[in-house]
């Protein structure tokens, strides 16, 4: 399939998946951004994409840095043992190639039946959605005392957050989305410091902006995570991790978080 883009050019379903897998150069993203603004049911099957890769790779990333089960260890050196004559030739190697194969995945067997069968909590390690999640879940239902700092003295709020941040912070405008800065406060989290934006709307939603720091200078595209209805887009983008976070649908959010990225990049 293939549409045209927000900036010209077509975007194809190939740039898509390259966008949720990170692979496309900063312009080419920045079109497709844009692109997804325009085109819900395209954000919304990229969000779906985004949420597959996060679930394969917490099912499976942990297993590689475990120690292959004593069972297969113990195929793999039978096989080594029954090693063929040199002038069974190709088919050796195809058998060698067959066998790896198969052991490669009786490993990724084990580690889908151990996490499918639920020993670990999985969603756990992804710490920059759960983390804003709980914080929502704790600050954004307070009317009195969402904050520490309101939006009445933004420029000490700016300055305060920036200082403990150790990089440069200030609260996106979210105005011309409807949306009124609250205030906001400073976090612990696993990473460090960390700190939250709270915004509202004349009907008294309220959405919050999370930050982390992103020690690292990573990037990524931008993924959705829903958990029993507290939804976040989350990205890492220069020093900061971003976690765009509330009630609101994903396509609500979509919006949103495009701003936010837009007046926060470095």
């Amino acid at each position: 399939m293939s549409t045209l883009g927000a900036e010209g050019g077509p975007v194809r379903d190939e740039d898509l998946h390259a966008y949720v897998d990170g692979h496309l150069d900063p312009a080419r993203r920045r079109m497709v951004d844009a692109y997804l603004l325009a085109d819900r049911e395209a954000a919304a099957r990229v969000a779906d994409w985004s949420e597959q890769n996060h679930r394969l790779s917490a099912l499976f990333d942990p297993v590689l840095d475990e120690p292959i089960p004593p069972q297969i260890m113990a195929t793999i050196a039978k096989g080594q043992q029954q090693r063929t004559p040199s002038w069974v030739g190709g088919w050796a190697m195809r058998a060698a190639a067959s066998f790896a194969i198969l052991a490669i995945g009786a490993v990724l067997g084990f580690g889908a039946a151990r996490y499918m069968g639920g020993s670990e909590d999985v969603s756990l390690q992804a710490s920059l959605p759960t983390e804003a999640q709980a914080a929502f879940k704790v600050y954004v239902a307070e009317k009195r005392h969402a904050v520490e700092v309101p939006a009445a003295e933004v420029d000490h709020l700016t300055q305060w957050l920036s200082n403990k941040m150790k990089t440069k912070v200030r609260p996106p405008d979210l105005a011309s989305l409807g949306w009124t800065l609250v205030g906001g406060r400073l976090l612990p989290s696993s990473e460090g410091p960390a700190c939250l934006f709270i915004y509202d709307d004349k009907t008294g939603r309220r959405v919050m902006v999370y930050l982390v720091s992103n020690a690292n200078n990573e990037g990524t595209t931008v993924q959705f995570r829903d958990q029993n209805g507290v939804r976040s887009l989350y990205w890492l983008e220069g020093p900061l991790g971003y976690a765009l976070t509330g009630n609101l649908d994903r396509g609500d959010l979509m919006p949103i978080a495009a701003v936010v990225k837009d007046k926060m990049r470095f």
